[in-house]
């Protein structure tokens, strides 16, 4: 068997074979949800998916990985206002979650990965992740690429960081996404409580938190600047989160 890291592509002997030099499967996440007028509803898990199967032919020669097919749905009711939008409740990812991690240390994969392509889902990861301390038999690792990216984010992009914005349209297009370059629009985001809670993962000072539909705060889905998104800025995000990804694979191996 050639360069084969999908796991949905090989046969049930061809997995048991590759166990024999692989235990570390990566787990793609996202959502199928409204990423405003420009970018598909498909968006956070195809940059998932795309950053794990690069990571994966990244560090081949050195260290084999499995990667699952990815969870295309994830927990999105604030979102909903918006057409198109599919939720699964936080408990119903969660256990999907620990179903597959579950699944995987029982075929013989010592350590898992969850890589992680939309905010909303960091809480049922989390939960997952709590659940199956102590009840698997696997170490399980989560990480969300827009925290693989480090401090350069500021020099590269435009704020706010959060939805649809210049990060991710450059990230999205950089790597293939479909972007509808004309329907670009620019929509910062109502902030609920000033210097409190503003949409801004970038945002520094004091923090406090609310629940909220997007239609609070944006009316077209958009909150960042997307028209100051390039593939060139694209490419920069995308490389370092890539060499911070295969760093992190690199380091779970030794442990």
């Amino acid at each position: 068997m050639e360069k084969e890291y999908l796991l949905a592509n090989m046969t049930w002997q061809e997995v048991e074979k590759r166990l024999k030099e692989c235990k570390i499967a990566l787990v793609p996440i996202g959502s199928t949800e409204q990423h405003g007028p420009a970018l598909p509803l498909s968006t956070d898990h195809y940059i998932a998916t795309q950053f794990t199967h690069r990571a994966a032919e990244m560090i081949w020669d050195e260290q084999k990985v499995v990667v699952t097919p990815t969870i295309t749905f994830g927990f999105s009711p604030h979102h909903m206002e918006f057409k198109g939008t599919i939720t699964l409740s936080e408990l119903t990812l969660s256990s999907m979650i620990a179903d597959i991690c579950h699944s995987l240390a029982q075929h013989g994969f010592e350590k898992i990965v969850l890589v992680n392509g939309h905010g909303g889902n960091e809480t049922a990861i989390s939960n997952a992740l709590h659940d199956m301390q102590g009840n698997i038999d696997a170490k399980v690792y989560h990480a969300n690429w827009y925290n693989m990216v480090g401090e350069k984010i500021r020099e590269i992009v435009t704020p706010p960081l959060y939805h649809a914005c210049d990060m991710e349209t450059s990230v999205a297009w950089y790597l293939g996404q479909r972007v509808l370059e004309d329907k670009r629009v620019d929509e910062p985001g109502k902030s609920l409580v000033p210097g409190f809670i503003s949409p801004d993962m970038s945002a520094t000072g004091p923090r406090a938190s609310v629940s909220y539909n997007f239609k609070e705060i944006t009316n077209s889905g958009v909150v960042g600047y997307s028209t100051q998104a390039t593939k060139e800025k694209g490419k920069q995000i995308a490389d370092k989160v890539l060499e911070n990804l295969v760093r992190f694979i690199r380091e779970i191996t030794k442990i």
